[in-house]
């Protein structure tokens, strides 16, 4: 109560001393982990959005140590958020002054129950004015999770996905790991999260291993990469990288890389820049899966704590056998055997993957943060949005 109460008071504050600058647009950025922000700020820098001013509020990826650094981050969002004509999210977020347009990107696409799905919270507390989307199909499950008016949904894709069809990933792996990788085959693991939001857990995955398969050999793991000539990097899932990551890295070697998100953010790199340098993708209930069904690349899903995670997540939107449109491996014998034949077969699951990319993606080309720029140019000039 006594946090919701000064919370309350410095909003009270903003309004009244910080005044609105017509020209300010304010981005909430979290990461480098494949943020929706990160084309439009870099459109922004490159001079393809004018007569205006960009201000970036980095959020916190770890809990803050103390109160007092917390209440200062909080001042710092208020003061912004109350000075802006535009802010735009990826996490949730709401305006101070009915004048402010927020534009919500989101984060992912829509898969699993949360906000008013969500039988542990059962609330979804921001309001934008515009609430960006992948599809009319997305929309649909997105308003479940949400309740906002149909209205305020405008499809333009997710910007991130921009990266996807025009970058080079493969160089910039090079680029950032110093090696060479000529020849080679990739792969990137990228799982969801289970430590992270909130107190939850979710699911009860084992982190002996990568996969949390129950028996895992690292040595035949090895070499199954060297016989297969294939890299893997393992991306963890920002919510609890911090957890887990020196955990990991004792499996480092020259087939085994760790995307971390320091390194990220230390050479300016979102993750979506890397991706499409690989050959295959593995994941269990990552949304990361349905942006990279734009590369009709093959996917193979390790769902090892299907049971248990739809039990303490609260389950799906969609139907996950259906939905996830690749071979279900939950040991390292199946995966080996499944990695290999999906990089060798480029039909296999095909049919499957052009199907949800379909209901998925209403644009499949490189144009969305070209879309969300007009939405923020027409805020800004105050113009109908929709």
């Amino acid at each position: 109560m006594l946090k919701f109460l000064v919370v309350k008071f410095l909003e009270m504050v903003a309004r009244l001393f910080c005044r609105v600058d017509k020209n300010l647009v304010t981005l909430y950025f979290l990461n480098y982990s494949g943020c929706n922000l990160n084309p439009v700020l870099e459109a922004y820098e490159k001079g393809e959005i004018k007569d205006c001013k960009f201000k970036v509020i980095e959020l916190p990826e770890k809990p803050f140590e103390s109160l007092w650094k917390r209440l200062l981050f909080k001042w710092h969002m208020i003061e912004w958020t109350a000075k802006s004509k535009v802010i735009v999210t990826t996490h949730g977020g709401r305006r101070l002054r009915r004048k402010t347009v927020h534009i919500e990107l989101w984060h992912s696409f829509p898969t699993k129950k949360a906000g008013l799905m969500d039988k542990r919270v059962q609330r979804y507390d921001s309001k934008p004015n515009i609430f960006c989307s992948y599809s009319d199909f997305g929309t649909v499950l997105r308003n479940a999770c949400v309740g906002l008016s149909i209205s305020l949904y405008v499809v333009t894709g997710a910007p991130r996905n921009d990266y996807l069809l025009t970058v080079n990933g493969k160089k910039n792996l090079e680029k950032l790991f110093g090696m060479s990788l000529e020849g080679k085959r990739v792969i990137i693991f990228a799982p969801t999260f289970r430590f992270g939001y909130e107190d939850f857990v979710e699911g009860n995955k084992s982190y002996d291993n990568f996969f949390g398969f129950k028996e895992f050999d690292i040595q035949k793991f090895l070499s199954f990469l060297e016989e297969s000539n294939i890299v893997f990097f393992l991306k963890l899932h920002p919510n609890e990288e911090w957890l887990f990551v020196d955990h990991f890295k004792r499996f480092g070697s020259d087939r085994i890389k760790i995307i971390e998100s320091a390194i990220l953010k230390r050479e300016r790199t979102d993750f979506y820049k890397l991706l499409n340098g690989a050959d295959l993708l593995v994941t269990d209930y990552s949304s990361i899966y349905f942006d990279w069904l734009l590369l009709d690349r093959p996917v193979v899903f390790t769902p090892v704590d299907l049971k248990e995670y739809k039990e303490t997540r609260g389950g799906w939107l969609l139907d996950y056998d259906f939905w996830a449109a690749g071979p279900k491996c939950v040991d390292q014998d199946s995966l080996q055997k499944e990695v290999k034949k999906s990089l060798e077969d480029p039909n296999y699951y095909r049919p499957e993957r052009q199907l949800v990319v379909k209901l998925v993606h209403q644009y499949r080309d490189a144009n969305s943060t070209n879309r969300v720029l007009e939405l923020i140019q027409k805020a800004l000039r105050g113009e109908r949005l929709v």
